[in-house]
Formats: structure tokens, sequence, C-alpha cells
């Protein structure tokens, strides 16, 4: 399978609030979402925002069925980035990202022109 990766960029930088929605937002959408924690080398689930274990990067894994994708995101950041597989029809790391609040734009990881963009005004 080919891997697959998306950026979103968001309206406004991602603090507590932003990724308490997101997170809300998968768990009402996916089957399970669990939070990679780099103290105890391993994942925990995350069944409500509340739980969150918070520090400057985050990590996620969102799974539904046999689809997952990992999500990265930066406190005080404008992005948050995706990678997956690519899947026959919407990759999963794509649709983790639609319906997410105050995402202004989706750039797939093969626009380099566009990351260069983003990277250039200190966006990623």
């Amino acid at each position: 399978m080919d891997k697959k990766g998306f950026v979103a960029v968001f309206e406004k930088a991602l603090d507590r609030a932003r990724v308490s929605e997101c997170v809300a937002s998968w768990l009402e959408r996916f089957e399970k979402v669990e939070q990679v924690v780099p103290q105890m080398e391993g994942t925990l689930e995350v069944k409500e925002p509340s739980e969150i274990m918070w520090e400057p990067n985050l990590q996620f894994r969102v799974l539904n069925g046999d689809q997952f994708a990992w999500v990265y995101a930066s406190l005080d950041k404008l992005a948050m980035e995706t990678t997956g597989f690519q899947d026959a029809e919407i990759s999963f790391c794509l649709e983790v990202l639609l319906e997410l609040p105050d995402v202004a734009e989706v750039v797939d990881e093969k626009n380099q022109r566009r990351l260069d963009q983003l990277e250039k005004a200190g966006i990623i």
C-alpha cells in the first residue's frame, strides 16, 4: 500500500481548546482515538478530550475498522499533519481532517510548491 499524507492549515493557532475540539470530532465519527505517550513508549486510548495528556507536540492515532491515520499537532502552530495509507476512495488520513473546526486549507503532501510556501511563512 502507498503512504499518503496531508497538512491542514487552521485559521487560528492550535491551542488546547482547538485540539480538544478535533479529538471530540474524531470520537464522534470514528471508532477509536489513541494518543502516543512518549514517556510510556506506547499509546493510551482517549475516550474523551479531557483525557488528553498535554505536551507541546502531540501525536494521535485515529482508527476506524482496519483503517488508521497518524495525526501530528503542535500547540501554538497553525498546521496539523496526517499520514496513513492511500485507499481506493478517499484516504482515511484526509477523512480525519474533514469536518474539523476552523480548517482554512488542506494540502496534499505531494504539493511541494504549496508546502514550501507554508514553510517559508512559518506555518509548518
